[in-house]
């Protein structure tokens, strides 16, 4: 089976769809990743076939730039695979009768949990207004016919039979909306990733973990934050502080700070994880068995550090009660929280059971052999 896989740029959205990639080339099947040009050395570590597009800092362009070079080639295909934002994946492959499956990076999307991303403040708050959503979509699908005008109601309201979710029907909010034969819970994407060197190594004190991802203005004063809270404490901080902080700082003998760490690495010498919640970090502070403290932004966070809570594997603290004296509580307090700990482990005993990436590649096989 040859398969087309059509994604966009954005981290979070690609790197859990590499051990999928991986374990449909296992299992035979001949995939090809779409992506801008710039991803080429990424997609090369699953070994799939790489297929460029012209990345464009405006969404609607990105988009039409990767429907066009889709339709250009779908036709060598026989089965085409999209992440959810890449709206008219299921359209492309009907017009050209192709099957197709979705992925989910993120919890599936209904119409309510849509209307939360809009509203928490982050790149999908432009779309507060239907009218804007609308003239988004006609400026990317003029002449393609669609279910809706709108293209996250397309999202929403169009889904495709195959649905494939990177998390636990557990932690998906109001999963009884997303039926058991359409929507597959994978649990997070787990696979072997190219390594990275690292200097740390872990002490008899315990580990306290801090990222806020690439993208959270703010960060620096945060981090200064953490540093005067738990410089006087008996724990080693490790901090993923990108690009902007200033790595010459004076700093106490406990505190490490670097650009950037290897993630996985990291959480499984971790005790506690202070993080933004983004889906990836929340996924792999799952597997890693490591307890949380999520101080939600933006988009998908909110409700990421909801669900951290209603798993009773974190908790949840605002960015701006943040003093360095309630983030010192927090992280203490989670620390050593015994129910914490237990019900990580029953989350991971969980993620165990789950399909996982082997899975979902098999259910993409069975689905196309069922539909010949």
């Amino acid at each position: 089976m040859k398969i087309l896989f059509i994604n966009l740029p954005y981290h979070g959205h690609v790197i859990p769809t590499i051990g999928l990639v991986k374990d449909l080339i296992k299992k035979g099947c001949a995939v090809t990743y779409l992506l801008p040009f710039s991803w080429e050395e990424k997609i090369a570590e699953s070994g799939a076939e790489f297929a460029g597009y012209d990345n464009h800092k405006q969404l609607s362009k990105q988009m039409k730039n990767a429907y066009a070079v889709a339709e250009g080639m779908i036709e060598q295909y026989d089965f085409v695979i999209y992440e959810q934002f890449f709206f008219l994946g299921k359209h492309l492959a009907e017009k050209y009768k192709k099957p197709v499956a979705r992925i989910f990076t993120a919890p599936a999307t209904n119409e309510t949990l849509m209307q939360e991303y809009i509203a928490s403040k982050g790149p999908m708050s432009v779309f507060k207004h239907k009218w804007i959503a609308k003239a988004f979509t006609k400026n990317i699908a003029k002449g393609i016919p669609m279910k809706t005008d709108n293209w996250l109601d397309e999202i929403i309201f169009n889904p495709p039979e195959l649905n494939l979710v990177y998390t636990l029907r557990e932690y998906q909010p109001y999963e009884a909306e997303f039926p058991e034969a359409q929507y597959k819970f994978l649990g997070p994407s787990i696979f072997d990733r190219k390594g990275e060197p690292f200097d740390f190594a872990k002490g008899q004190n315990p580990v306290v973990y801090i990222s806020l991802g690439t993208v959270v203005k703010g960060a620096e004063a945060f981090f200064q934050k953490c540093i005067e809270a738990f410089g006087d404490e008996a724990v080693d901080v490790v901090i993923s502080a990108g690009e902007n902080f200033d790595l010459r700082k004076r700093l106490p003998a406990n505190i490490h700070i670097y650009r950037f760490v290897p993630q996985l690495e990291v959480l499984k010498m971790a005790d506690v994880f202070v993080t933004h919640g983004g889906m990836n970090s929340v996924s792999e502070a799952l597997v890693s068995g490591t307890p949380m403290v999520v101080i939600p932004f933006a988009s998908d966070q909110p409700v990421n550090a909801r669900c951290v809570e209603k798993l009773g594997v974190g908790k949840r603290l605002e960015y701006s009660q943040a003093s360095k004296e309630t983030l010192k509580e927090t992280v203490l307090s989670v620390l050593c929280d015994a129910d914490i700990k237990n019900n990580l482990a029953k989350v991971r005993e969980i993620i165990g059971q789950a399909p996982g990436n082997s899975g979902g590649a098999q259910m993409i096989i069975d689905y196309y052999e069922s539909r010949k």
